[in-house]
């Protein structure tokens, strides 16, 4: 047992460095196309809503092709759809480079996205796998992998744009996506499953080798009864000591008769059990069904639905910061090669965040709290966002920003774990919010985009950004007040 242990933990810490590679690439993606959006509007002739839209695609469809990929996996093998995931990705965003038609590009950038989500999902599965006691804390330390992404890639691209040109900087990006093919390589199921099969099997055997013996016991009453009732016959002239002998007899052969009605009995449930578990699902399968069964009782989760909003809210928020923090740097007349640092300095502010909130969260500080007051900071700090264009004003800001967004992402957990009251409802629950989540980053991309063709000032913008946050704020507290109450509730009742 040690060493099954001791073998899922090493290679667990694979599957964890795969899911960091795997968000590392999808917050790097959007962080990079911010770099490109306006060579993009010039190039394919095209405006901010547009490419807005697209630019957001791949993160988008990333969360909402989440339910059907699920789906999938269910009938095809984890590894194999994972590795063609991260072919797709990586070769359509390098396919789009050839392409000047916006329509074209769009199709590319959402291709690359569902490919995404197919290396996503597995990877997920795989982490919830071999860690199942500590998912939440280890999968807190691979969404380091979001704060990476958004600080290294973006220079990189930036870099690579300057010294290769537009079609040069998408092969590049193409070519860091490729390594998504090596992270769906490294999937495989957990070796304690393995075990647990193995014992399952070990146990089936077990009984159906005990069914057979009780078939042959069968046997042997069944012959001893023939013979039995061929030597009464025999004996019906004999006399009366006889006759009572033959009632001996006779009453033994209806304690074998029981006996034999019993092992009959015996050997159809363990037929039934047998055909019980073969016809059953596999634990693959078994929580789709589990997930089908407690749909509808969604309904029954009012503070849930009524939370959904603020996952909306939320990662509109996050894909609207990251797509277009650089082109109002540079609208404001900063250089690229300057306002490209931004990113970067977002990127360092949500690293540090991330790591206080772990140690705040592990002394037991009641984690609404901190989304609450992070999220009001962070909202003063778009609707400030006028108070000067001065580069240093700027990199505080997108430092405050990004140690606020790289907290905030924990939020749609904290409502899993919360906001459910029943446990059978957490796996539609999850599908729900990631879902709504991808509905915000599209509307990231589209309304921002929309808003400055409308104003042209990505200070306003932001601004209104700020105000949008605010409504954000309020309904995280309401939502916040209504678990509390609850749980005093629950208390009482205990």
């Amino acid at each position: 047992m040690a060493i099954i242990r001791s073998s899922v933990w090493s290679w667990g810490y694979v599957i964890v460095v795969s899911k960091f590679v795997v968000v590392f690439i999808d917050t790097g993606l959007a962080k990079s196309f911010g770099v490109l959006i306006p060579t993009m509007v010039e190039r394919l002739e095209s405006d901010y809503a547009t490419i807005g839209y697209i630019c957001s695609s791949p993160a988008t469809l990333m969360y909402l092709l989440c339910p059907i990929v699920t789906l999938v996996l269910r009938k095809i093998n984890h590894r194999f759809v994972a590795m063609l995931g991260g072919v797709l990705c990586g070769s359509f965003i390098i396919a789009s480079a050839f392409f000047n038609n916006t329509v074209t590009v769009g199709v590319c950038f959402a291709v690359s996205g569902a490919g995404l989500s197919m290396t996503y999902m597995p990877t997920l599965i795989a982490l919830n796998d071999f860690f199942r006691e500590k998912f939440v804390l280890v999968n807190t330390f691979t969404l380091y992998g979001y704060t990476a992404g958004s600080m290294l890639l973006p220079i990189v691209t930036e870099r690579s744009f300057e010294a290769y040109g537009y079609a040069g900087a998408f092969i590049i990006l193409g070519g860091i996506a490729l390594n998504l093919v090596a992270c769906g390589a490294a999937i495989r199921k957990s070796s304690r499953n393995v075990a647990t099969n193995e014992g399952e099997i070990h146990d089936e055997v077990k009984e159906k080798r005990k069914c057979h013996s009780k078939k042959e016991l069968l046997e042997i009453k069944e012959d001893r009864i023939y013979k039995q009732e061929e030597d009464e016959d025999e004996k019906g002239d004999e006399r009366e000591e006889e006759e009572e002998e033959e009632e001996e007899e006779e009453e033994d052969s209806g304690e074998c008769i029981s006996e034999q009605r019993g092992l009959i009995q015996t050997d159809s449930r363990c037929k039934s059990k047998h055909e019980t578990s073969a016809n059953a699902p596999s634990s693959w399968t078994t929580p789709f069904f589990q997930t089908c069964n407690g749909s509808c009782g969604l309904l029954n989760e009012p503070l849930f639905l009524f939370s959904l909003p603020i996952a909306f809210l939320q990662y509109y928020s996050i894909y609207a910061w990251m797509l277009f923090l650089v082109p109002h740097a540079e609208h404001l007349g900063i250089p690229p090669s300057k306002a490209i640092f931004l990113s970067t300095i977002g990127g360092l502010g949500g690293f540090i965040g991330r790591t206080i909130f772990i140690i705040l969260v592990r002394k037991g500080i009641n984690v609404y709290v901190i989304y609450i007051a992070l999220s009001l900071i962070c909202t003063i700090s778009f609707l400030l966002d006028f108070i000067s264009s001065a580069y240093e004003v700027l990199a505080t800001l997108a430092f405050v920003q990004g140690f606020s967004f790289f907290v905030e992402d924990n939020i749609p957990t904290s409502l899993f774990k919360d906001a459910v009251f029943d446990e059978t409802n957490a796996d539609m629950a999850i599908a729900l919010s990631v879902f709504t989540g991808g509905l915000g980053a599209t509307c990231a991309g589209t309304f921002t985009g929309y808003l400055f063709d409308v104003t042209q000032s990505f200070t306003k913008v932001f601004v209104i950004g700020g105000f949008i946050r605010a409504v954000m704020v309020v309904h995280l507290f309401i939502v916040a007040i209504l678990i509390k109450r609850r749980r005093m509730r629950n208390e009482l009742l205990v």
